[in-house]
């Protein structure tokens, strides 16, 4: 019986050629991009998830009132860890970690040179108590004795064979900020889905003292503190007493109202108010999205099946009726047609699978991922696997059976079965509406989407950013050592203005804009009240190398010390001054320093767009520029790198030349919104090409069916274009009814997306009126060749047709 169904359900799907290829096509293309997604929502959510201790596990993080508001930081002061393990003996260890801010390492030789190597977000310095909290095999050595002690290393295989060329590297000698450690164990490689991709972590005993000097009030987002709760104890009783611990500290009258928070592991890579050492966090909600752009791909893809086979299965009535008056069964009959639905939807999951492996090529170095069809050790994809085929066969073909084995055998002999007369008509229409409300709901969102890209893309920043050119300095000078020998940045500076295709030249710790954000507070003399401000470290040249626009007052000296400030209008704002312009001549203290305000320049974004614009002061500290900018010809670009590359090693011999343009670097701070919109555009253009698929297939079916129609509608006179306004005044109606109920919900989700940027577009009916001409125009492509072909056929040929 068994091996029958699939004899007869075989030939079926070869008879029927055309629907078979669209059904087929529609499921492949629905499940890949499902499986996709589910990849993709499975390795986001899989971050740490290995570490055994992850529910006692916690962050110390803080918030404080800013200018605008609640701010939200990850980073601690130095001192924290040794005040928490004295007020909180609920924590069985507490463990500090502080983030390489160098990222050169360099290898001694034997002949006295050096082996340089650049890494990014490697390398640590923490304490031996960090074992005792994470997971993290060692593989030779001891790790609690590894990092005890100052100037010692511990290092990850992948590390020791790249600086050492040998996987056990224990003894050996490296070189980090000028600090020479010597490697005491060897550990694992850090996996890809961690929040603490480091591979080489040093003593933090090592630079404790210069550290801790900064006490209680300096925060950086590099430095964390972790601790492991003991068990059987509550997180309750630690958050009770953090609010007067945090008093206890930084005084009841701290102006910036900081509170110490304690954050769950298990939220860490979730909770996008705060930073991770992979710089990598997403969302619930997106996740969450993500999951639901899966199902409703899939989705459309079985509304494609059940109208197709709602459809196609008049075309069988009369099988049905041979095969009930022979003595078939209800169930028989339904058991043939579901074995059909599971024949197509196993043949659609193996060519997925194949289509998925060939996708994840591109789509791996694209998002930044690990993702992999591991067959051999994932168990959810093959739960994955088994759902979805067991429920794709099901919610596909389920209905269509129960439709067809319905059929009354004497009807279904004379064939009086019609389409329009048949039970699944009103059901396709509403799947055909629902089709089309996914469809303008996705190309609305990623209308949006784009739109907000682009807005972020074109908007004035307040400082030019093209054509500028971004070199680190990798040494700090000071003011006494230019006496007696001369700066090195300066004259490197002065040098690269002498080069053909460099306009200017600028000294700062830097740009107007970065991922660097340095900040304390100021106070206008005769006021006690004291508010945030941003600090930008700048020379001379700064401001009219970056076109920042001096609104009132002077520039600042080409000095190596501050004489004087100048500050944005927002600044001016926050002291009290509703006219920036009376700010200036007024003395502000700024990190123990008061000097009278001499300028003061158009306000300008110092950090992305998802943040307002900040109170920023401006004046000159050669021992805080850490960035050479240089304002170049771009068609002579390459010359001038050459050039700077040359001078740049001669002045820093045992540094790494490195270089980057600020126009990029500013790309890169919606580098993960942009992918999310390229993905979403890929996802959104194959739920539309699914949904295509299945108009067409309707049309088809459609122009079988009144084959005779047209050909009398011809004869009667009825033009070409009056028959194809047939067909697609049906689909017309539809694809308003799916637009009026897809505008709502998508004007009021967007709305909430929009609501987490500080800058952002107007969702205007130009969104909607769009929206809605992309769906009309791509049905009335799909629908209408396969309308014009019904329309031009002979009369004749139609008036035959039985």
């Amino acid at each position: 019986m068994l091996k029958n169904y699939f004899k007869t359900a075989f030939r079926n799907l070869l008879r029927s050629k055309g629907i078979s290829i669209i059904n087929l096509s529609g499921l492949t293309l629905g499940i890949a991009c499902s499986l996709v997604l589910f990849l993709m929502v499975a390795y986001m959510s899989s971050y740490d998830i290995f570490q055994s201790k992850r529910d006692r596990i916690y962050r110390v993080v803080n918030k404080s009132v800013g200018n605008n508001g609640t701010e939200y930081q990850a980073g601690v002061p130095t001192v924290l860890p040794e005040a928490f393990r004295t007020d909180f003996p609920e924590a069985e260890e507490v463990v500090f970690i502080s983030e390489g801010s160098s990222s050169l390492v360099t290898i001694p030789q034997k002949n006295g040179e050096l082996k340089k190597f650049q890494e990014e977000n490697k390398i640590a310095f923490t304490e031996p108590g960090y074992f005792k909290i994470f997971d993290r095999a060692i593989l030779s050595g001891d790790a609690i004795k590894g990092i005890d002690e100052p100037n010692e290393a511990i290092i990850s295989t992948q590390l020791a064979k790249k600086y050492f060329g040998k996987e056990d590297a224990i003894g050996e000698v490296l070189k980090f900020n000028d600090q020479e450690y010597r490697v005491t164990a060897m550990m694992e490689n850090a996996p890809p889905n961690t929040d603490f991709p480091f591979n080489l972590f040093l003593s933090y005993s090592t630079i404790k003292k210069e550290r801790e000097e900064a006490g209680w009030k300096s925060i950086w987002s590099g430095e964390q503190c972790y601790i492991l709760l003991k068990e059987r104890e509550q997180i309750a009783k630690i958050e009770q007493r953090l609010p007067a611990f945090s008093k206890k500290y930084l005084g009841a009258d701290d102006p910036d109202k900081t509170e110490f928070m304690v954050q769950p592991l298990t939220e860490m890579h979730f909770d996008e108010r705060f930073d991770t050492y992979s710089y990598s966090t997403v969302s619930r909600t997106s996740l969450t999205a993500f999951s639901i752009i899966g199902l409703i791909l899939i989705l459309t893809a079985c509304i494609n099946f059940v109208n197709l086979s709602t459809a196609e299965a008049i075309k069988r009535s009369k099988e049905v009726g041979v095969r009930k008056s022979l003595g078939s069964t209800r169930m028989q009959l339904v058991g043939q047609f579901l074995g059909e639905t599971t024949l197509v939807t196993t043949l659609a999951m193996l060519l997925s699978l194949g289509l998925t492996q060939l996708a994840l090529a591109f789509i791996n170095p694209f998002m930044e991922m690990e993702l992999a069809l591991n067959f051999t050790s994932d168990t959810s994809l093959w739960l994955f696997i088994i759902c979805v085929t067991v429920i794709v066969s099901l919610m596909s073909g389920l209905y269509p059976a129960f439709v067809v084995s319905g059929f009354k055998p004497a009807q279904a002999l004379k064939n009086l079965i019609s389409n329009k007369n048949s039970s699944g008509y009103m059901l396709r229409r509403g799947l055909v509406v629902m089709q089309f409300f996914i469809s303008q709901l996705l190309i609305i969102g990623t209308i949006v989407i784009v739109s907000q890209m682009n807005y972020y893309q074109d908007k004035d920043l307040g400082f030019a950013k093209d054509g500028i050119l971004i070199v680190p300095i990798p040494e700090q000078e000071q003011p006494a050592g230019i006496e007696e020998g001369g700066s090195k940045m300066r004259t490197l500076r002065d040098e690269m203005e002498n080069i053909p295709g460099v306009e200017m030249a600028s000294l700062a710790n830097d740009p107007p804009s970065s991922g660097h954000v340095s900040g304390t507070n100021f106070k206008l003399q005769g006021s006690d009240e004291s508010h945030g401000t941003q600090v930008k470290q700048i020379d001379g040249n700064y401001l009219k190398l970056f076109e920042l626009e001096l609104l009132t007052g002077q520039n600042v000296q080409d000095l190596d010390t501050a004489t004087g400030f100048i500050v944005n209008e927002k600044l001016a704002h926050i002291a009290g001054f509703d006219n920036a312009a009376d700010i200036v001549g007024k003395v502000i203290r700024v990190w123990s320093k008061e000097y009278p305000v001499v300028g003061v320049v158009k306000d300008f974004h110092t950090v992305s767009l998802h943040s307002p614009i900040e109170a920023t002061v401006l004046f000159n500290r050669i021992r805080g520029y850490e960035h050479l900018a240089l304002k170049v010809n771009v068609k002579q670009a390459q010359g001038v790198i050459s050039q700077l590359k040359t001078k740049w090693e001669a002045a820093y011999p045992e540094h790494l030349f490195e270089y980057e343009f600020l126009d990029e670097n500013i790309r890169n701070f919606y580098e993960g919104e942009q992918r999310m919109s390229i993905l979403l555009s890929i996802f959104t253009s194959m739920a539309i090409f699914i949904g295509c698929l299945g108009l067409f297939g309707l049309a088809t079916f459609m122009a079988n069916q009144k084959t005779k129609e047209i050909g009398v509608r011809k004869v009667l006179g009825a033009s070409v274009e009056s028959i194809v306004m047939m067909f697609s005044k049906e689909y017309a109606k539809l694809i308003l009814l799916g637009f009026m109920l897809a505008a709502p919900a998508g004007w009021f989700l967007m709305g909430k997306f929009l609501d987490e940027f500080a800058y952002k577009i107007e969702v205007g009916p130009q969104v909607f009126v769009l929206t809605f001409g992309i769906t009309l125009l791509i049905a009335i492509l799909t629908v209408g060749y396969k309308s014009l072909r019904a329309a031009t056929v002979n009369p004749v040929n139609s008036l035959r047709s039985e």
